[in-house]
């Protein structure tokens, strides 16, 4: 496969193109700007040319794909060489979704709270040997197999690029999905509160019929847009689990005792509950879970 990333200096995009490189796919890019820790990596992976910018002369009929970042111009000229040869034009999400579509994808969303339930969920994995492929928003945040059973996303809500304004975490499908928290950003993409919540009605809409939601019951518009749903799907609903407090020290009540957390605060402890009826979703149980958590930090 040969894919060219327009915008490969975006982290999702740069991870992408690293994770087909190393599956030894063909791969290319550019960008205007590169953050220097990624340009170096770029280099040493042969993925960039010591020149920053826009080449149309590196778009061409024998690519299979061209993926768009988010922060690509319209007139951006590669993106007009790749619509004149009438090539295969996606989104990281869209691309994202073929590579992972006959796995069972995982997606964990929520406005603030949903990249502290990944980093649980694939500590309590790679701690019980479990292993899925994961994309998430993060420097070296993508792992892709062919045998991984499961791959793990995190499921933002920006747009999917210049020609699909599409939230990316509509692009999915989910199997399996966990929405945290719904909180508004008056700075973000969205003109009001409630054209912003919509966008979740719409991903609990799109799991895949059969599935399953685990949602924060503690979170009103969570509760709400998740319960209105009428998809054929489970509902999981969790909330801040039982614990003590002692000498800074937290107690999670478990079935085997109370057991020490390095973790505190309600929403790490809540999202903890998430956590764990995700990962019983994916083989681990319960015990299984606690012991892997008492040693997060």
């Amino acid at each position: 496969m040969q894919v060219h990333f327009i915008g490969l200096g975006e982290i999702n995009m740069f991870n992408l193109a690293i994770a087909l490189h190393k599956k030894g796919e063909t791969v290319t890019g550019s960008d205007e700007t590169f953050d220097e820790s990624l340009k170096a990596i770029m280099q040493e992976q042969g993925l960039v040319s010591n020149e920053a910018g826009w080449f149309s002369d590196r778009i061409n009929d024998q690519l299979d794909a061209v993926v768009l970042g988010v922060t690509v111009e319209r007139d951006n000229p590669e993106l007009m060489k790749a619509k004149e040869l009438g090539l295969r034009l996606v989104s990281y999400p869209e691309f994202l979704y073929e590579l992972g579509k006959f796995k069972t994808r995982v997606v964990i969303s929520g406005s603030q709270r949903k990249s502290n339930v990944v980093s649980m969920i694939l500590h309590v994995l790679a701690y019980n040997e479990v292993e899925a492929d994961y994309a998430l928003t993060s420097p070296n945040g993508i792992h892709l197999t062919k045998e991984n059973d499961f791959m793990v996303i995190e499921g933002n809500d920006g747009p999917s690029s210049v020609i699909d304004t599409a939230p990316q975490f509509h692009k999915y499908q989910p199997n399996i999905a966990l929405l945290s928290d719904i909180e508004f950003d008056e700075d973000g993409f969205y003109s009001g509160f409630e054209a912003y919540s919509e966008q979740y009605g719409v991903f609990v809409d799109s799991i895949v019929k059969g599935g399953s939601i685990t949602y924060n019951d503690e979170d009103v518009e969570v509760k709400k847009r998740v319960e209105s749903s009428e998809n054929p799907i489970r509902k999981f609903p969790y909330a801040t689990p039982v614990y003590q407090e002692e000498n800074g020290q937290v107690f999670l009540d478990t079935p085997d005792g109370d057991m020490p957390l390095d973790i505190s605060g309600e929403t790490a402890l809540s999202n903890l509950a998430g956590a764990k009826w995700i990962c019983q979703q994916m083989g681990v149980d319960e015990v299984e879970f606690y012991e892997a958590m008492a040693a997060f930090h």
